[in-house]
């Protein structure tokens, strides 16, 4: 067997060498400056920053502390364009940057109002709940610790110096001590509603600023009739109830109810035909009832910007007749977007929603006797 050659055998050392040296440089980064994340939060920094607004009003900022931030803001560029910069600087700096951040977010005027909603939920859960054993009951003890959470919440609302990362803890807090009485509550809840058979103002109307409680939505053209509240020997509950009809405005309620994760939703209420009217050529149509359980996402009685939890297209027949009850429910997950908004309930009646394929004909329904249900 020849041995290999002296030439061939330095060779070889060599090239082990190289390879040693080559895998043992690429597991040093030593000498490698990371700044990409410094650079990145500059870019939100100044993007945030052109968002925001001086100012008193809730969401905006002290005077002064859009400058405060800025210049904090302008430091960190120094360090992100300096070629020289070490890693411990550029660390530093993005450590200062993360806390200017935090430092301009105290600056805001914290969204009180929101934290009010849900200590007027609570309150409103307190004076509609009643401890015991009977469903609809909250168990002993459950509204004591309720007022403490609330007076907590009325406490910190007040505070001069409150930030909004204060105000944000003070929220989760209490809405863990809702949500933990409403899951004490027996069997169903019924839901806060103002006015529900309608027996407000106690006279009939026909204009619904009157009628605490509700509203009206949609148009309608100078010459239709309008939505009334009328008396009637037959309401199902009280003297009163509401009529709409194919060619009045519709109806709804934002209620005081905020949703709550993982629970049923249910409307029932009692609606009669009342009239039924033939057609310009004298036919006849049934006549349908739609209602909702919705979510207005922006301002109250907002059209343009609604969720529809549930709903349900009733037909009530063509010849008037005596109230029935309807129902629907909407099951609510734990992470839905409607958690912690107002739930709405809406009314509004028609021969069909076919707008390609209008029916001409008037028609008139009672409704009387709403009920909204939370079941956790």
């Amino acid at each position: 067997m020849n041995k290999p050659s002296y030439t061939l055998l330095l060779f070889l050392a060599l090239a082990s060498v190289h390879t040693f040296n080559a895998c043992d440089k690429s597991e040093d980064y030593s000498h490698i400056i990371y700044k990409n994340y410094l650079s990145y939060e500059i870019n939100r920094a100044e993007g945030f920053l052109e968002t925001t607004e001086e100012g008193s009003d809730e969401g905006e900022y002290n005077a002064g502390s859009k400058q405060a931030y800025q210049d904090a803001i302008d430091q960190a560029k120094l360090v992100d364009e300096n070629p020289d910069a070490n890693q411990e600087e550029i660390d530093q700096t993005y450590a200062g940057l993360l806390q200017a951040a935090d430092d301009f977010s105290d600056e805001m005027a914290p969204f009180r109002s929101a934290f009010q909603v849900w200590i007027d939920y609570g309150e409103v859960l307190m004076d509609n709940t009643e401890e015991g054993t009977e469903e609809g009951n909250v168990k002993p003890g459950n509204k004591a610790m309720l007022q403490d959470a609330l007076d907590e919440a009325n406490g910190i609302i007040v505070m001069t110096d409150l930030t909004q990362s204060t105000l944000d803890e003070a929220t989760t807090d209490l809405m863990a001590s809702i949500y933990s009485f409403n899951g004490e509550i027996i069997g169903r809840a019924t839901a806060v509603m103002t006015n529900q058979g309608f027996e407000l103002p106690g006279y009939e109307i026909e204009d619904f600023n009157e009628v605490p409680g509700w509203s009206l939505f949609g148009n309608i053209e100078d010459w239709a009739p309008k939505a009334s509240v009328a008396a009637s020997e037959t309401a199902p509950e009280g003297d009163f109830i509401a009529r709409i009809g194919s060619y009045t405005q519709g109806m709804y309620q934002n209620t005081s109810e905020l949703i709550n994760p993982n629970a049923v939703y249910s409307l029932n209420f009692k609606v009669s035909l009342q009239s039924n009217e033939s057609d310009w050529q004298g036919k006849k149509f049934p006549a349908v009832i739609l209602s909702r359980i919705i979510v207005f996402e922006q301002d109250e009685g907002d059209y343009n910007f609604l969720t529809i939890l549930s709903e349900s297209y009733d037909t009530l027949g063509i010849d008037p007749g005596d109230f029935i009850e309807l129902n629907q429910a909407v099951s609510i997950d734990a992470i839905s977007e409607s958690i912690g908004k107002k739930v709405a309930i809406d009314f509004i009646q028609k021969h069909t929603w076919d707008a390609a394929n209008p029916i001409w004909a008037e028609s008139f329904v009672a409704i009387d006797d709403i009920a909204l249900y939370r079941k956790l």
